[in-house]
This record gives structure tokens, C-alpha cells and sequence, in this order.
């Protein structure tokens, strides 16, 4: 009888649901629990009491009608997109538009990311005994050059030195100009000013007397102990002095001038809004990691505010987040320059503090143009602070970013790797096109189950991205990080690699330096870097914090390789035998027959993989037109206010950027000209291209011809040059 009863229920129920709300979603009603308190123990139960228990089911079912979304005053989405892709009036998620490849997807429709292929679980093999320390020869890397080596190393380098011998004169004599003591000693704030100050040894943050949020902060974080840099730099940036601090990456540069902005912010006046703090970065992910560093360490400081001006994010939401004028903006120099000509109410006046992260690679990397407009509008009483991992920059370089007598801290850079790092090397010889079949066995030998963080640096992006599609069709599930990929995709790469939904991410030498990512088990150079300098920094990822890590590194036989393998054994040897806790260097067995047998499951795979790239290729020119008919149909609708917009008067795409580039090419190769070349060129272009040199038996004849030609009114065809014979 009960059954009757429920049927009943659900045929005068049902219909009148349907208007309401979606049956799809009411997995109340059809669960054990309901179904259990609408049944009934007789069929003599009262009608009314039945309509009763229905009727208050439905009604806590049915929406509320007059329930209406307060969203001011009350909280801020922190997902701007889930927001704008939801729409209110109909209650229905709007159809979200594909903006990127789903290149995971394509490789699943191939086969791939379904579990290891042809290997089975494998169990990482324990040193063996022949696999001891490497020698200074490190299995032929530190062997004195032959004397063949040494003639053809020699002769390049006099061929250079000839190539160059001008140029290089110019540069020696301007840089022994610029870098003088004398200089020196103008530029830089005299040193007994702060002797006191940079003496004391700070044990505790305690000791540094900062406020209670910020100590509070930092213990939240587990930061007990200031590291060198820190302890040397917030005493003097809290007197507000200029500060130019080198320190290597992972040694703490980050909280070093956060720690002092945020000292200071603390006594900032609270009832008017304005931007106090400009933190610039070249990179668009170390700005993001700044700001996560800065929110956690003022979590107890709720009157700070943050805000990022980075390429790849929205531009519109960027403006409105500036427009509040947060206290503390982190930024990319392009798009801050941008925001700083065309954004509305967003203005520095009242800035007081500036930092520069990673400012050698910015005097570096072609942001020169960007940070002079950028220091053209800041206001020039402030505080100025660079923090950069080497400080190679010129004293005239560092001149033009209005630096007021700096108070130079360098924390001298290890030369070595740390200390509990163990460095391998597996020799390639005649083998790189087994390379690719290489990493995917190292892989799975080392983390079967794909637990650990694994870094892979690779010299190419085109290689990188080659690489994710081979080992996904082996069934490893990588990440990849590069420039050619948009914001969005770089910042889910790295999430995805810090929550271990992936554990492997494939990166060129992005990576290597500013982001700090935690508890990376191994590093992997697929390609072996330009200088042991970048080895130094890509192997640096790696046994943080006193934790140990390895490296492996496939060296090649060209003399750079070698010479990073050298350099690296030598660091180690220095460390002396009877330190316990020195690093190891390793030569790595690798089982080559396995190795072959990955490859030519790869061989099979090849028109596999060159499908995936022209299926992603042909999806990607798909989404790149229907983009341009949503932007045809924007501009259909909202012509007249777009067209209304003001054009925004700062901006270099990346084609202005390339003619720039060739232009000062051109200017570099009329350097490399000697002396009588180039005075020849220059008295060309000041007569408008005319020869200033003496003429030529030929030259003469061609300028008697123009002028018979120019008396005559008509073409030359006979006469004293036409019937000429050789």
C-alpha cells in the first residue's frame, strides 16, 4: 500500500516541480531518506495530512521568489569569470567559451594518459658500488684538453679577437671610465653610515623590533630565523634608504623588502586610499608569487590592500582593482606603463616606496624604454630598492633609475651547489636521438607513481611542448611552462605542479630563476645550459632550506658541457673529503637496452604525434576565428561605444618591439665597422647618399653619360660610350 501512495505523491507532485526547478537536480525526493518520510503506516491516514507533508516538502524544495543575491557590502567574488559567466535573471550557467586547446584531450583521443606504456612498475635502483664519487675527470670531463682541442681553441679565439679588437677597445676603455673607484665612491652611500647597522647579527625576527601583525605573520609561516639577506636589509630599508642588494635566488630576497613596506604601511594614515608601493618584477608569475608572499605575511593586517598589474589577465578588471588604489601594486613594466597613461584615477603622487626585483635581468631583457617612461612618472622623492640575484649592471645603468646614494648589500653567491644535493651526470655521446626515450625511463624509474615534483629543463619551447605530447602518449601526465604560452595556461601549469595533479613540468630557463616552488624532489637538464651560472640556478630548485635533492644532467661532448661538468666536481672538491655534509657527484648507470626498446615504441608513434599537432593547429586557427566573429559582432553592437574608447597612448606590441630590435642591430653592426668603413658611411648618409670618396674610372664614365643623357632631352644610344668596344 505504501508503494500506491508514493506513486500517487510523485504523479500530482511532479508536474507542478517542473516549473520551479530541474528534476535532474532533486536527489532529495528520490533518495532512501525521503522516500522513507513519505511513506505512510496505513491508508486510513488522514487525506489532509498527506497534502500537509507534501505540501511543506515542496516548499522546501521551491526557490524562495522574493529571495533576491545581495552582492554589496556583503563579500566580493574572487573569481571574477565564475561571476560573469553566471546569469542571474534565468538562474542557468551561461555557456562558457573555449578559449584554450584542450591538448590533454586531444592525446587521450590518440591513446595516451592511460598508464604507463611498455614498462612495468619500476622501483628506483640502489647506487651500486662502482657508482662512487666522480673524480676530477669526471669520466673524461676533466681531462686536460688535447693539443689539437687547445690550436682550434686558440685560433677561434684569435679570429674574434680580430673580429672584434675595435669594438672591444671601446668598451674596456668606457668601462674602466665608468666603474672607477672614484665612481664607486660617488654613487654609492659612504659605508661607515650603516657599519653599525649591518654588524649586528639578528637571530630572531624578534630582534629586527618590527610590529606585532608582521611578527605574528611570520610565525604563521614558520619563519623564526632571518636569512643573511634579510637580516642585512630591513634595518636599512626601515631608515628609508636607497638599497642595492644582490643575493642568489632562494635566499629570501622576497620577504627581505616586503617585511620593511609592510613596517612602514603599518603607521600609514588610514582614512585616504592611495598607492604607497610600486613592486616591479620582469616576470609576470614571480609578481603573482609576490603578492601570495605579501598577503601571507600581512594576513593580520587587514588595512593593506594589494593589487596586480601583470600582461595575460584582464585589463578591465586590472583598471577597476587599481582604481580603489591599493596600497601595495605589484606589476610587469609593460602593462604598469599602460595603466599608468590611460587608466583612470589610478595616479602615484603619493608614492614613497619603489622596488625592482630581479632588476638585472630588466636592464637585461629590453624593459629599458619601459622602466625610463616609468621613472618619468614617479614622483623622484622616494625610496628606491633593487633586489636582483647577480648585480652585473654598469654604475651608468644604475644612475638612470634615479638611485639617491645607495647603500650597497651583497651577499656574496655560492659557487657551489648545496650541500645536500646530489649531482649526476649521464653522458650521451653519439646517442641524443634517444634523449626523448631517456627521460621518459629516468621518469618512471625515479617516481613510478608520480608523487614527487619532477623539473625538466629543456633549451627550446617548441621541444618542450614536442615532449608533453610524447610522454602523455606514454601515459605520464606533464605540465609544461614557456613563453609561448597564454597567462592563464602558465598559471594553471604551475598550480597543477604544486598540488601534484601533475608532477612533472617541462620548462625552459622561465623557471630556473624567481619562482619558488616547494619541496622539488629532482631537477632534469634535458639540455645542458650556456654557463655553469644557470646550471647553478636551474639546480637550485632543488634541496631548499637544508632538504636533500638531486639532479640529473644528460652532458653532451661539446666543450661547454664539459666544462659546466667540470666546474660543478671542482665546487665539490673544494668543500673538502672529510665534510660530512658535502654534495656528491655521480656518474649515472642508465640501462641502454630499455632505453632502445622506449625508443622504438616512439618510432611507431611518430605519425601519431605529427596528428596531435595538426589536430591542436587546426582547433587553434578554429578558436582564433571564432574569436573574430565574436569581436565582428561586438563591434556591430556596441560600435558607437567602442569606437568611443580612447585609444590607449602607451603601448608596444610586439612587432614595434622587433623593429626596434633590428634597428639597434643595425646600430650594433655599425660598430663592429673599423674606423675607414664607417667614416665612409657616415659622409654618405650626411650628403644624402652621394659618394664622398674619390671617383672611380667607371664612376666617371657613368656620371658623363647622365649628363650627355640630361643636355640631350633624350635616351642615350649612340655615341661616345654607346659604341664603345672592350
Amino acid at each position: 500500500m505504501a508503494t500506491k501512495v508514493k506513486a500517487k505523491q510523485a504523479k500530482s507532485v511532479t508536474p507542478k516541480l517542473n516549473k520551479a526547478v530541474d528534476l535532474d537536480q532533486l536527489t532529495t525526493i528520490s533518495s532512501d531518506e525521503e522516500n522513507e518520510n513519505l511513506e505512510y503506516e496505513s491508508e486510513d491516514e488522514d487525506e489532509k495530512d498527506k497534502d500537509k507533508i507534501i505540501k511543506d516538502k515542496k516548499d522546501s524544495i521551491q526557490m524562495n521568489k522574493n529571495f533576491t543575491f545581495q552582492l554589496e557590502n556583503t563579500f566580493e567574488f574572487e573569481d571574477k569569470d565564475l561571476m560573469q559567466s553566471w546569469d542571474f535573471e534565468t538562474g542557468e550557467k551561461k555557456k562558457e567559451e573555449k578559449k584554450d586547446v584542450d591538448l590533454d584531450k586531444i592525446i587521450k583521443r590518440k591513446g595516451g594518459l592511460v598508464g604507463l606504456v611498455g614498462v612495468e612498475e619500476q622501483q628506483e635502483p640502489k647506487e651500486e658500488s662502482d657508482d662512487d664519487d666522480l673524480a676530477m675527470d669526471g669520466f673524461g670531463m676533466g681531462v686536460k684538453k688535447d693539443d689539437s682541442e687547445v690550436e682550434e681553441s686558440e685560433s677561434e679565439a684569435e679570429e674574434e679577437e680580430e673580429k672584434q679588437e675595435e669594438l672591444v677597445q671601446d668598451i674596456e676603455a668606457a668601462e674602466s671610465d665608468e666603474d672607477s673607484e672614484e665612481a664607486i665612491k660617488n654613487f654609492y652611500a659612504d659605508k661607515e653610515e650603516t657599519a653599525d647597522i649591518q654588524k649586528q647579527q639578528h637571530q630572531t625576527f624578534n630582534s629586527l623590533e618590527l610590529a606585532r601583525p608582521i611578527l605574528k605573520g611570520l610565525a604563521a609561516l614558520g619563519y623564526v630565523k632571518p636569512s643573511a639577506i634579510q637580516s642585512a636589509a630591513i634595518p636599512v630599508a626601515l631608515l628609508g634608504k636607497d638599497v642595492i642588494a644582490g643575493a642568489v635566488t632562494g635566499s629570501g630576497k622576497t620577504a627581505a623588502f616586503m617585511i620593511p613596506i609592510l613596517e612602514r604601511l603599518v603607521y600609514k594614515p588610514s582614512n585616504v586610499p592611495t598607492t604607497r608601493v610600486i613592486i616591479i618584477t620582469p616576470t609576470r608569475e614571480l609578481a603573482i608569487q609576490i603578492a601570495d608572499v605579501g598577503k601571507k605575511i600581512a594576513q593580520f593586517l587587514p588595512k593593506v590592500s594589494f593589487g596586480l598589474a601583470v600582461g595575460g589577465l584582464n585589463l578591465r578588471q586590472q583598471e577597476l582593482q587599481l582604481q580603489k588604489k591599493p596600497d601595495i601594486v605589484i606589476a610587469t613594466p609593460g602593462r604598469l606603463v599602460d595603466h599608468l597613461k590611460n587608466s583612470m584615477n589610478f595616479n602615484v603622487d603619493s608614492l614613497d616606496i619603489l622596488v625592482l626585483d630581479e632588476a638585472d635581468r630588466m636592464l637585461e631583457d629590453g624593459f629599458q624604454e619601459e622602466l625610463k617612461e616609468i621613472l618619468d612618472i614617479l614622483p623622484k622623492k622616494r625610496q628606491t630598492m633593487l633586489f636582483s640575484a647577480t648585480m652585473n649592471s654598469k654604475i651608468k645603468q644604475l644612475i638612470a633609475l634615479s638611485l639617491n646614494k645607495p647603500v650597497r648589500l651583497m651577499i656574496n653567491p655560492p659557487k657551489q651547489a648545496a650541500n645536500k644535493l646530489v649531482q649526476e651526470f649521464v653522458r650521451i655521446r653519439n646517442r641524443d636521438t634517444l634523449k626523448q626515450a631517456l627521460l621518459y625511463n629516468l621518469l618512471t624509474k625515479l617516481d613510478a607513481h608520480q608523487q614527487f615534483r619532477i623539473v625538466v629543463f629543456i633549451a627550446r619551447k617548441e621541444q618542450v611542448h614536442k615532449l608533453r605530447i610524447i610522454l602523455g602518449l606514454l601515459g605520464l601526465n606533464v605540465a609544461e611552462l614557456h613563453g609561448s604560452l597564454t597567462q592563464e595556461q602558465r598559471l594553471q601549469a604551475v598550480t597543477q605542479f604544486k598540488n601534484l595533479d601533475k608532477s612533472v613540468l617541462l620548462c625552459t630557463d622561465l623557471a630556473s630563476r624567481g619562482l619558488d616552488i616547494p619541496k622539488i624532489e629532482v631537477v632534469i637538464n634535458y639540455d645542458m645550459p650556456k654557463s655553469y651560472e644557470i646550471y647553478l640556478h636551474r639546480i637550485g630548485r632543488t634541496a631548499r632550506a637544508g632538504r636533500e635533492g638531486r639532479s640529473i644532467s644528460f652532458v653532451g661532448e661539446t666543450t661547454q658541457d664539459r666544462n659546466i661538468v667540470k666546474e660543478a666536481i671542482k665546487s665539490i672538491s673544494e668543500t673538502g673529503t672529510n665534510n660530512k655534509s658535502r654534495g656528491k657527484a655521480l656518474g649515472r648507470n642508465v640501462n641502454w637496452e630499455e632505453v632502445e626498446k622506449v625508443n622504438n615504441i616512439l618510432e611507431d608513434k611518430k605519425d601519431t604525434i605529427d596528428e596531435i599537432l595538426e589536430e591542436e593547429k587546426q582547433e587553434k586557427e578554429i578558436l582564433r576565428a571564432e574569436m573574430e566573429i565574436r569581436k565582428g559582432e561586438n563591434m556591430l553592437k556596441h560600435q558607437k561605444e567602442i569606437l568611443s574608447r580612447p585609444k590607449r597612448t602607451w603601448f608596444k606590441s610586439e612587432k614595434d618591439k622587433k623593429n626596434n630590435d633590428m634597428l639597434q642591430a643595425l646600430k650594433d653592426t655599425k660598430k663592429d665597422m673599423n674606423s675607414k668603413k664607417r667614416k665612409v658611411m657616415e659622409d654618405k648618409e650626411d650628403l644624402g647618399g652621394k659618394r664622398s670618396y674619390k671617383k672611380t674610372k667607371t664612376d666617371r664614365a657613368t656620371d658623363q653619360e647622365k649628363s650627355f643623357k640630361k643636355q640631350n632631352g633624350k635616351k642615350f644610344k649612340k655615341g661616345k660610350f654607346g659604341n664603345r668596344k672592350n
